[in-house]
């Protein structure tokens, strides 16, 4: 493992561990035996760290969300099982998506890029299910809400979870968002589609 890596991945685990705000490179030097000079030399910053760190979440999502030309209704909801398991790895990323929206212009900027891609392919993917008789989208508005809904649920639900889940572990949370999306879907799921989300549930 290189150097870059490695400091990216204590960071990542320090961050986990006590939040963003919390964890200074002083701290992580010394958690990694090295001179902060060494963390600046591929970091220069903190926020050049914490953006690098929401470029390997990015790129990790984008190899998981990918516009599927076949998609059944269990596959499509199984997409979206490996993401939220990436959001936990990355889970001190979207506990501080709001500060580090406002602290880190880089970051910022790329994030609203990324979620503009992001929907475009959740809505390619909706129409995908709607095409292959799993959903039935009678309006334009039917398939926005989704979008809007299941983007939302999947920006957010670290953070809810943390405050209204914390009693439950990690793969429970899981399990309560998944369903809260297929109940999100099941008004507009065919009887095909009913089945799968059945199957999931």
């Amino acid at each position: 493992m290189g150097t870059r890596q490695k400091i990216l991945d204590k960071a990542l685990e320090m961050f986990n561990e006590r939040g963003i705000e919390y964890v200074g490179l002083r701290e992580l030097a010394a958690v990694l035996s090295m001179r902060v000079s060494n963390i600046s030399y591929y970091f220069p910053t903190k926020d050049d760290l914490v953006y690098a760190l929401s470029q390997e979440l990015s790129r990790e999502n984008s190899e998981l969300i990918a516009e599927r030309e076949s998609l059944t209704m269990t596959g499509f909801i199984g997409m979206l099982q490996k993401v939220f398991h990436n959001h936990v790895k990355y889970r001190c990323l979207l506990l501080s998506v709001v500060h580090l929206m406002k602290q880190n212009k880089h970051l910022a900027a790329a994030y609203k890029q990324t979620q503009t891609v992001r929907n475009a392919t959740l809505t390619s993917n909706l129409q995908v299910l709607a095409d292959g008789g799993y959903l039935l989208l009678n309006e334009k508005q039917d398939l926005e809400f989704l979008v809007s809904g299941i983007s939302l649920i999947s920006r957010f639900w670290i953070s809810e979870a943390a405050v209204s889940l914390d009693h439950l572990d990690i793969p429970a949370q899981i399990r309560h968002y998944l369903f809260v999306v297929t109940r999100l879907l099941m008004p507009y799921a065919t009887v095909k589609g009913r089945e799968g989300l059945v199957a999931v549930g």
